[in-house]
């Protein structure tokens, strides 16, 4: 199953003992990860980027953006993240689409991670929780996880369905207006119009998006499957298989 985690620390150090046991797991094959990332809640409330050489050593999956998309989430209203090293504004404003996690579990991570505290954010396949919990509660590291899931209905989805509507009424109006308000009517129809193209513009888009991730996932563990054997390789073929399901009744549905 594709999860997003966020396992919280009381410090840095310990942080990167976590980062160090998800990369552990990874080359065991009980997990598969895409992503990964440390923050830390700064005293005035700001999550920051933590760079840590570490990561590098992580197989990042190219092209996926949901975990920059929790961490701007975390980072509050805004979702600005500032920088460990410039103090520059990094991140954008976060989108629980994009991370595939709902409000509920953005503010049940932002209630533990108070101030000084450290978390790994990480995008990952798991099909059993035990392994990852019982090493994460050997250092004290509170795991927060979630089933990523990806909405049918978009953002996109409903401006689109909401232009529509209003173009309808209008031209149902047209019809019956007089000749001094058809030139504002027509105008607004343009407007509305315009509007609509661009929403389904974001929605193209967006499913271009999700496949190339999909893709890239698939690409990876292929990659891993080939330098595995054994229970471990079985374990990326299953994920392989797994991916190429869920997106193919994905396609379907839509």
């Amino acid at each position: 199953m594709e999860k997003m985690i966020v396992v919280v620390f009381d410090n840095e150090a310990k942080a990167l003992d976590g980062l160090q046991i998800i990369r552990e797991l990874d080359s065991e094959g009980e997990i598969s990860v895409y992503q990964a990332q440390v923050v830390a809640k700064d005293p005035g409330g700001a999550v920051r980027l933590v760079n840590n050489d570490d990561l590098l050593s992580l197989p990042m999956v190219a092209g996926g953006a949901a975990v920059g998309a929790l961490v701007g989430l975390l980072g509050g209203p805004i979702g600005a993240l500032v920088g460990a090293t410039a103090g520059a504004v990094l991140g954008s404003i976060g989108d629980v689409e994009q991370s595939g996690v709902t409000d509920e579990f953005v503010a049940d991570v932002s209630a533990a991670l108070t101030s000084g505290k450290v978390a790994v954010v990480a995008d990952i396949t798991e099909e059993q929780v035990t392994p990852l919990d019982t090493r994460m509660e050997r250092i004290g590291g509170v795991v927060f996880r979630r089933m990523r899931t990806f909405v049918e209905t978009t953002e996109a989805d409903l401006d689109a369905a909401a232009h529509k509507a209003e173009m309808d009424q209008l031209k149902a109006e047209r019809a019956q207006a007089k000749a001094d308000r058809l030139a504002k009517i027509d105008a607004r129809i343009d407007h509305l119009r315009s509007k609509l193209q661009y929403a389904m513009e974001r929605k193209r888009a967006s499913a271009y998006a999700r496949q190339r991730e999909r893709d890239d996932r698939i690409e990876a563990l292929q990659e891993k499957a080939k330098r595995s054997d054994g229970e471990i390789r079985r374990r990326q073929e299953a994920r392989i298989a797994a991916l190429r399901r869920d997106y193919a009744e994905r396609t379907t549905a839509g």
